[in-house]
C-alpha cells in the first residue's frame, strides 16, 4: 500500500508541474504579443501615420490645350465649317446654270481678293463649252477634313470631297482634296484661297484659284 501511494504521489506531482509549465508558456506568449514595438514606451499608441508632401508644382493648374492653340477651338470650328462649306459648293455646278449663279453661292463666304479670280474661271469657254455639250452636273460631298497650318488669323484645311458628275453618258464618282484657307474679314470668317492640296496651299494669294 505504501508503495502505492508513494506512486500516486509522484504522478499527481509530475502532473502539476505539466499543467504550471503550461501556464506559464502561454502567458509569456500573451506577454509578447502586447509588448510595445522598440522605442515606444509600453502604454502609448502609436503616432498616426502622415500623408507624404506632395511634389513641388503638383496643384498648380496646367494650361489647357486650348490655352497652347493661335486661335479659340469656337475660332478653328466655325472655319472647319466654312470650309467645308465652300468645298461643297465650289465643287457642285451644273451645265443648265449659269456661272453667275454658282458665283452667287460662293459670293457671301467668300474674301473679295479671292472672288475675281473665281470669276474669271468660272467664266472660261472651253470648260463651259465642255459641260455643255455632255450635258453634265456635279455634286460635291466633303467627306473629311483636317488642319494643315493654324495662325492667329489664318487656318489652311484640307478638305476631302467626294464628286459626283453625272453626264448624258452615264455618271462617275471622282475623289478630290482642296486645301482651303479661311481668314478673319470683318469681325467674321472667309474663304481668302483654295487650291488642289497636292499643290501645297500655303494660302498665299486669290491668283491660285483653279476651276471646279
Amino acid at each position: 500500500m505504501a508503495d502505492r501511494a508513494t506512486a500516486a504521489a509522484r504522478i499527481i506531482a509530475a502532473l502539476a508541474v505539466l499543467v504550471l509549465t503550461a501556464v506559464l508558456t502561454a502567458a509569456c506568449a500573451a506577454c509578447t504579443l502586447v509588448q510595445p514595438a522598440p522605442g515606444q514606451r509600453a502604454g502609448t499608441r502609436p503616432a498616426p501615420s502622415s500623408p507624404a508632401p506632395a511634389p513641388a508644382g503638383a496643384t498648380a493648374a496646367r494650361p489647357g490645350l486650348a490655352a497652347l492653340l493661335p486661335a479659340s477651338p469656337a475660332w478653328i470650328e466655325a472655319a472647319a465649317g466654312l470650309a467645308a462649306r465652300f468645298a461643297a459648293t465650289y465643287t457642285t455646278w451644273s451645265y443648265d446654270q449659269p456661272p453667275a449663279a454658282w458665283l452667287a453661292r460662293l459670293r457671301p463666304i467668300t474674301a473679295t481678293q479671292l472672288y475675281p479670280a473665281l470669276a474669271q474661271a468660272a467664266w472660261t469657254p472651253g470648260i463651259l463649252a465642255q459641260r455643255d455639250h455632255g450635258h453634265q452636273a456635279a455634286a460635291g460631298t466633303v467627306t473629311g477634313e483636317r488642319i494643315r497650318d493654324l495662325t492667329s488669323g489664318s487656318v489652311i484645311i484640307t478638305v476631302q470631297v467626294r464628286q459626283v458628275i453625272t453626264s448624258a453618258s452615264g455618271h462617275s464618282e471622282v475623289p478630290d482634296d482642296l486645301a482651303v484657307t479661311v481668314v478673319r474679314a470683318g469681325g467674321g470668317q472667309a474663304v481668302w484661297d483654295v487650291e488642289p492640296a497636292a499643290d501645297g496651299n500655303t494660302g498665299g494669294g486669290a491668283a491660285n484659284a483653279l476651276s471646279p
